[in-house]
């Protein structure tokens, strides 16, 4: 049997930040946080009902923290609310922590928790110990697929990581662009200086069609009509970490006039 490593107790330390509002007689203010966990510690937590505030050690509690020395474990105490725990690191994952749900575990390295309460929803972002991962030169290969192998200097990538973009910039519920906005945000390079809208759309239908598997994310609805094929390109292409935070480096540059937010309306590509 191969030993594995793992990493120390002292090794081990969860960082957990929230920013919420608080009602004070002043109206609402911002009020942030930070604690520190290491391994074997326990942290319960609430919201209150009269201000919102995120608050520690509570009781009763909304949920709780715990971490061992290699995982980190979310509990949610509510009877009817279910958490959302999404990938800070792109790719529009999220799992839920469903109600009464305990010790479940976060797989992500940062992570954005949503918590929904009365007074609206709080936020928190938690910065857990990088995972264990086994060296390149042990990595297995003869089992590993070419079905999926997309070439990452062609054109029909980089309308791949366009579509992908605003998912893969931090929101998960961003909308997928259209082929106009497509051929905006990519206009500007010389790879596509004549781009538009059926030229996209030529390389949206080879991804569908000559690509990718997608014909089983883009069911028939009510009528007959399909999904977007757009649709289900972001969505197969993230679902297998096809496109990630990496590959946006091929898209043109971003010029920003106020600090990164997780809007894509913030952002200005091509003049």
């Amino acid at each position: 049997m191969l030993f594995m490593p793992k990493q120390t107790e002292s090794d081990v330390e969860v960082i957990v930040t929230w920013r919420g509002n608080y009602r004070s007689p002043n109206g609402v203010n911002p009020k942030a946080g930070r604690v520190n966990l290491k391994a074997d510690d326990r942290l319960e937590f609430g919201i209150s009902s009269r201000t919102g505030e995120f608050q520690l050690n509570v009781a009763p509690g909304f949920g709780a923290f715990e971490v061992s020395d290699s995982h980190l474990l979310l509990s949610n105490f509510t009877a009817c609310s279910t958490f959302v725990i999404e990938n800070l690191e792109g790719g529009a994952e999220l799992i839920k922590a469903r109600p009464r749900r305990l010790g479940m575990v976060i797989p992500f390295e940062m992570s954005r928790i949503l918590i929904p309460s009365d007074s609206g929803i709080t936020e928190l972002t938690v910065f857990a110990p990088p995972p264990t991962m086994l060296t390149p030169e042990r990595a297995a290969t003869a089992v590993e697929s070419n079905m999926f192998k997309l070439d990452t200097t062609s054109k029909y990538f980089a309308v791949l990581a366009a579509l992908c973009e605003p998912r893969l910039r931090g929101s998960s519920m961003a909308a997928v662009p259209s082929v106009h906005e497509v051929v905006e945000r990519l206009k500007c390079t010389d790879q596509f200086r004549g781009a538009n809208r059926s030229s996209i759309n030529y390389h949206v239908e080879y991804l569908a069609d000559q690509k990718l598997p997608i014909s089983r994310w883009a069911k028939y609805v009510d009528g007959g009509r399909m999904h977007s094929k757009r649709e289900a390109l972001v969505a197969f292409a993230l679902r297998f970490d096809l496109v990630r935070e990496e590959h946006l480096s091929l898209l043109p540059g971003v010029v920003r006039d106020e600090p990164l937010t997780e809007s894509a309306e913030n952002f200005a590509f091509c003049d």
